[in-house]
């Protein structure tokens, strides 16, 4: 495919407002590219050239991409810089320039796809001394053979300003777009849906989209790579999928747990369970496999660096030949017996000095569950089996021990280890169905957490994503932020609803950080996966988590997350407490949780009304 006919789509993506719409673009663009140029389209359409977990990224500086559009364009580097201050976008900058641009050189060639995506790879992969020449020359390579239009889109890559708004959801529903059809009479479907139940066509086809939409997403949760996997459907349509299995080195998304207000709710919930202490450290993910060992974080980037007496821990003390497990890092003083706070654990996420920071502050791994053993997949096992597993292998360890756990049906239980947990300084609990299996990538209830109780507000922290943001008045006029659009996440629509206007809770520092890092993601109008009523000064691409505080949730007539009969739910009073660098956008805060949390909060005051009358009479 040329590159021209990618930067059409381009185009056509970026001026939609509608998801709806995004996915049809995207399913044509997909059915157009060949088995070879799949995965390299859905890496560009993501502003990447490779799945995050690579931990490889395109970036140039913002000089040196000035300095190649300079000297293809023929302009003085000064007069990029003066341009760029009036745009505010350099792929702007290039487009007019190099359309003023005389002649291309004698040795231009039309662009392909796979010409682009291949310099952009070496861009990426250049390191060491005179790196930053040899990007500034592949860039300058490509920008000599393109045309104006595509420049745009070539300078927007290294500089991470793609911004097409494209989540992965959005890919997978695109891509069981393209194969429905042909997939409609596969037993499997017929045999999970009946086709006369449907009233229509487009009903029944909705539904059909939805379980090849289910059989991605659960190759996605295992191999976390939609360039990978669009490649292998191209070339082996969907039955190719069967050939994706668990991988060493190829991170697992995460399981997630849901919330609930109290341990009478767990209990009727789920039941006897396991009740784990719940650790406020970093989360990580570990692959080994002989003596080869590879640490991801919850976001599935690769961390193994940074933890060098982990990597040692798992090769000294983890037996097993080949093992994919999960726990929680916390800094931990052996001579007291205590965990550091979370502050000086989260010193340990650095590049620098590292070797210093872990003989002051060395991490001790309290590992929670196992989901690949010896070559076995057991993500399948019900918990109680894999706790097995858990405590076999790190039986006998001093730096890697598994978890805390009781196991119980009273909610007396818990309550009294919640409170012994909570005195020793840690976040709370995490209940486990014992007979649940691992469900990677998905929220259910086969974990639950308990953090706080409610009491009448809500009192347990709440992730948003921030997606706008308001102009400073008075004396935050100087920082040109004063407060924040957020919003929280509705999986099954793949998109965010808002919830809060914040602007409150933030210190100073905070409020210069935030105007910094959100003038670099500003957009022009409102993200097509945003649903808002709300208009704030500045659009910004869905891309930063916080964690807030608010008093209750209550029922809105301006923000959309729940909407119902012209009502929403919004966050009363809400305080930014901190980032939240650990998550996604789409790992915060649900819609369903939101909705859930507003009835428990409901049923909480009802009860509290009810004791404080009886309290009354029996005075």
């Amino acid at each position: 495919m040329q590159f021209e006919r990618l930067v059409d789509y381009f185009e056509r993506l970026e001026n939609t407002s509608s998801r709806i719409e995004m996915i049809k673009i995207l399913s044509e663009l997909l059915k157009e590219a060949s088995a070879g140029e799949a995965k390299k389209i859905v890496y560009l359409c993501q502003g990447k050239v490779l799945p995050d977990y690579e931990g490889l990224e395109i970036g140039i500086g913002e000089k040196f991409v000035e300095e190649a559009i300079a000297t293809v364009s023929g302009n003085r580097k000064e007069n990029v810089e003066k341009e760029y201050k009036k745009e505010g976008d350099l792929g702007l900058v290039a487009e007019k320039m190099l359309a003023k641009r005389k002649q291309k050189s004698l040795f231009s060639q039309k662009l392909s796809v796979d010409k682009v995506y291949d310099n952009l790879l070496k861009i990426a992969k250049s390191t060491g001394q005179k790196s930053q020449d040899v990007k500034i020359r592949l860039l300058s390579e490509l920008l000599n053979s393109s045309t104006p239009r595509e420049a745009k889109y070539i300078i927007r890559f290294p500089i991470g300003t793609l911004r097409l708004g494209i989540g992965d959801p959005t890919i997978m529903d695109a891509l069981a777009e393209i194969y429905w059809k042909e997939h409609e009479n596969d037993e499997d479907i017929k045999n999970r849906i009946k086709k006369e139940k449907y009233k229509d066509e487009e009903e029944f086809g909705r539904r059909v989209r939805s379980l090849l939409r289910e059989k991605i997403e659960a190759k996605y949760n295992i191999h976390p790579d939609l360039g990978e996997i669009a490649d292998i459907i191209k070339k082996y349509g969907i039955e190719g999928l069967e050939k994706i299995k668990i991988e060493h080195g190829i991170p697992i998304r995460p399981t997630l747990a849901e919330r609930l207000s109290s341990s009478e709710d767990i209990i009727k919930k789920i039941g006897k369970c396991a009740i784990e202490a719940k650790y406020d450290g970093f989360r990580l993910q570990i692959h080994k496999k002989e003596n080869n060992v590879i640490i991801f974080s919850r976001r599935l980037e690769k961390m193994t660096q940074m933890f060098p007496e982990i990597v040692k821990a798992v090769r000294e003390e983890i037996k097993v030949k080949e093992v994919i497990f999960e726990g929680e890092a916390l800094a931990y003083n052996e001579n007291t017996k205590e965990f550091y706070p979370f502050q000086i654990t989260i010193q340990r996420k650095r590049k620098y000095d590292i070797g210093k920071m872990s003989e002051e502050f060395p991490l001790k791994l309290f590992v929670f569950d196992v989901m690949f053993m010896e070559g076995k997949n057991v993500m399948g096992m019900p918990f109680k089996e894999r706790r097995k597993i858990v405590e076999q292998i790190t039986k006998g360890g001093k730096n890697i021990v598994a978890t805390e756990s009781i196991i119980t049906e009273s909610p007396r239980d818990i309550d009294k280890y919640f409170n012994e947990c909570i005195e020793r300084g840690l976040e709370g609990i995490v209940a486990k169905d014992l007979n649940a299996p691992y469900i990677a990538g998905a929220r259910k209830f086969a974990w639950i957490k308990l953090k706080r109780s409610y009491r009448g507000e809500l009192s347990d922290s709440v992730d948003v994503v921030i997606v706008g943001y308001f102009k400073g008045r008075g004396l935050r006029a100087k920082f040109g932020l004063g407060a924040l659009l957020t919003a929280v996440y509705d999986k099954k629509e793949d998109c965010f609803k808002t919830i809060a206007k914040i602007g409150s809770g933030f210190k100073e520092e905070q409020i210069e950080e935030l105007e910094k890092i959100l003038s670099e993601i500003k957009i022009d109008k409102k993200p097509a996966r945003v649903i808002s009523r709300i208009e704030p000064d500045v659009w910004v691409e869905p891309k930063y988590v916080i964690e807030v505080v608010a008093d209750e949730i209550t029922k809105s007539p301006i923000h959309t997350a729940g909407m119902k009969k012209e009502e929403g739910l919004a966050l009363r009073f809400p305080r930014m407490i901190s980032f939240r660098r650990d998550k996604k956008p789409e790992d915060c805060t649900t819609v369903e949780e939101i909705e859930r949390m507003y009835i428990n909060q409901k049923v909480v005051n009802l009860t509290e009304t009810e004791e404080r009358i009886d309290g009354d009479l029996t005075v």
